[in-house]
This record gives structure tokens, C-alpha cells and sequence, in this order.
């Protein structure tokens, strides 16, 4: 049989620590204001601590949770930048086939509508297809006709927007006459552009070659007279 007092020192343990000279008369006050061991102490000081260890862990959980975050939004965004490299990669070489498919096109012959409408691409990309095929293969006549063409394009819409106010407006049916011959024309130099005069060249320059500009040449229109 075992005594009591052997029971008592087999559940405890005896604790024993130094501390320096401002800290135990600390302790000391704080003895004789509460009336509480050292014992009591030590055990008050570790459920103290054990609530700081409890928040810092709470704020580690929540720090992890934010780093797991920002590696997941970190992965979303690698991924969502190699898509869109991927979709531009394509969207190029979509861009270059279609271009090596006019090159071909224009090669035979094609006129610059044709190939718009066989390859499904506007006009204006088309255009500036002409004009790199035209820089490549040297045919500079080619390009002077199809730039000509362009701004009788452009002074269309010009003419006719002018026709429509003229006829909205009371008074101007004289205008009205020779803004439709104008037209006409014009219509008629866009089937004959070899019948371009050189008055009419240098009009047609001066109004509207920044306007029909191809994208993505620097190339002066004037260059490939």
C-alpha cells in the first residue's frame, strides 16, 4: 500500500527555474497583493500562454489560408496567361495562313475583292495584304492602281453622303446633278482605273492617303509611283 504522500509526488512534478532579481520581486508583489503561490502563478502563467499559442495559431491557420490562396489565384493566373499566349499563337498563325493564302491568290491574278470574299476576311485586311504582297513581289504598279482604288472609295462615301443632303435640302438640285455625275464617274474610274487622270491622282493623294493608310506600313503611297 502505497501512503499518501507517494500518491501526491507520483501525479506531480516538482518545477524548478531561475529568474532574475526585477522579475521575482515582480512576483513577489504580485504574491502578496493576491495572496497566490507560486504554484498558482506558474499555472496562471501557462493558461495565459496557452491563449497566445491558440491566437498565434489561429493567425498561422489564417496566414496558410491566404498563402494557399494566393497560390491557387497564382496558378489560375499562369494558366490564364499561357491560354491567352496559346489563343494568340493560333490567332497569328491563323493570321499568316490567310496571308500566304492571298499571296497565292494574288499571284493568279485575283482582284482584291475576289480574295476578300474567297478567304472571308473584310476589305481593309485584305488591302493590306495587297500592299505586303505588292512590297514583296516588287509590282509597284499593281499597288499604285489598288491605292488609287481605295480613295475613290473613300471619295464615294464622300459624294454620297453630299447627294444625300442635297436631296434632304430644298434648293440645291443643281448641286444635286453634278455631285451624281461626279458619281458616276467615279464609279466608272473604279472599273477603268487605267483611265485615271494625273489631276485627278494628286487629288485623290492629297485627300486621302493618310485616311487609307494600310495598317502596319509606313510606306509613303507617293513611293509607288
Amino acid at each position: 500500500m502505497t501512503t499518501a504522500r507517494e500518491r501526491y509526488e507520483a501525479k506531480t512534478k516538482v518545477v524548478t527555474f531561475r529568474v532574475g532579481r526585477e522579475l521575482f520581486h515582480r512576483l513577489e508583489e504580485v504574491r502578496a497583493k493576491t495572496g497566490l503561490s507560486y504554484g498558482n502563478l506558474v499555472k496562471l502563467g501557462a493558461g495565459i500562454a496557452d491563449e497566445e499559442i491558440k491566437r498565434r495559431l489561429t493567425e498561422v491557420s489564417g496566414l496558410e489560408s491566404r498563402l494557399a490562396e494566393l497560390k491557387k489565384a497564382i496558378r489560375q493566373a499562369q494558366q490564364n496567361l499561357e491560354s491567352c499566349v496559346a489563343e494568340e499563337k493560333e490567332r497569328r498563325l491563323a493570321e499568316l495562313d490567310a496571308e500566304m493564302q492571298a499571296f497565292k491568290l494574288f499571284d493568279l491574278g485575283w482582284e482584291l475583292d475576289e480574295v476578300s470574299l474567297k478567304l472571308g476576311i473584310n476589305h481593309d485586311t485584305a488591302y493590306n495584304y495587297f500592299q505586303n504582297w505588292g512590297e514583296v513581289r516588287n509590282e509597284k504598279q499593281a499597288m499604285e492602281r489598288e491605292f488609287l482604288s481605295e480613295c475613290l472609295r473613300e471619295h464615294l462615301d464622300v459624294l454620297k453622303q453630299r447627294r444625300y443632303w442635297c436631296r434632304l435640302l430644298p434648293g440645291y438640285s443643281k448641286q444635286l446633278e453634278g455631285v451624281q455625275e461626279e458619281i458616276d464617274y467615279c464609279q466608272h474610274l473604279l472599273e477603268a482605273p487605267s483611265e485615271i487622270n494625273d489631276d485627278w491622282k494628286a487629288f485623290l493623294r492629297a485627300e486621302y492617303s493618310r485616311q487609307i493608310q494600310p495598317t502596319g506600313t509606313n510606306r509613303n503611297p507617293d513611293e509607288a509611283i
